[in-house]
């Protein structure tokens, strides 16, 4: 008698893990001028979600905070001063793909909100 042929499920290759995910974020400025940071080294299962929350960000896109959508829901060009803050965001997926960005307050919206704000809460978790 013969053995039983394999099935594909047995034969094929596993699936690569997902690359090394690291997100940074910093925020400077404010009443009293101090910097914040927030850190984030999703692994495993999470690792894609963080990966599409990168590839959602405009990284190559100039700021253009005149488009942005004001907090306060006026019209007109956004605020300036010495107490706005300024966000450093740094993200990384593997060993090769690493980008930086630096916006103004009112130009961290959407995409760049919804990184943000998932770094924030990770580094919290993580932090106890």
């Amino acid at each position: 008698m013969s053995e039983p042929l394999s099935s594909e499920a047995d034969t094929a290759p596993a699936a690569a893990p997902a690359p090394p995910v690291e997100v940074a974020v910093t925020r400077t400025g404010g009443f009293a001028g101090l910097t914040k940071r927030w850190h984030a080294e999703p692994a495993g299962d999470e690792a894609s979600v963080w990966i599409d929350l990168i590839a959602q960000c405009p990284w190559d896109a100039p700021a253009d905070v005149s488009a942005a959508v004001r907090v306060d829901g006026s019209d007109g060009p956004p605020p300036v001063g010495a107490d706005r803050f300024t966000w450093w965001i740094r993200a990384r997926c593997g060993e090769q793909d690493e980008r930086e960005a630096e916006l103004p307050d009112d130009a961290v919206v959407g995409a760049w909100r919804d990184l943000v704000d998932a770094v924030r809460v990770w580094s919290r978790s993580a932090n106890g």
